[in-house]
């Protein structure tokens, strides 16, 4: 977070994010040993780290519709799945009764 505690935003480029995440990707590179591909094969990483860290609660989101215990382990299926339940089209079926590859022309004719 900034120094006035309101969340980053990690989709507005800012010269000290920038500069926060080449350090984080040089400090993971030398960690690891500085293999052959460079700190810059980091950058992904330490981009994620620096969001975590800029906004340590983003991922919370506050579960409200919990089972009862009682109901924790049944399997209760959505009824949304019902809708795609029909017949898929194969050889001989939906789309009528044709084989479903090029028939070999008569060479009689």
């Amino acid at each position: 977070m900034s120094a006035d505690k309101t969340p980053v935003n990690p989709l507005v480029d800012s010269p000290e994010r920038d500069a926060r995440i080449k350090a984080k990707a040089q400090e993971l590179w030398e960690a690891d040993g500085k293999p052959g591909c460079g700190a810059d094969a980091y950058l992904e990483n330490a981009s994620e780290i620096i969001g975590m860290e800029e906004n340590p609660h983003a991922g919370e989101i506050p579960v409200k519709d919990l089972p009862e215990p009682k109901f924790a382990d049944v399997q209760v299926e959505n009824a949304e799945i019902q809708k795609n339940l029909g017949e898929f089209p194969e050889r001989q079926t939906d789309q009528g009764d044709r084989e479903h590859f090029p028939e070999k022309e008569n060479e009689s004719s």
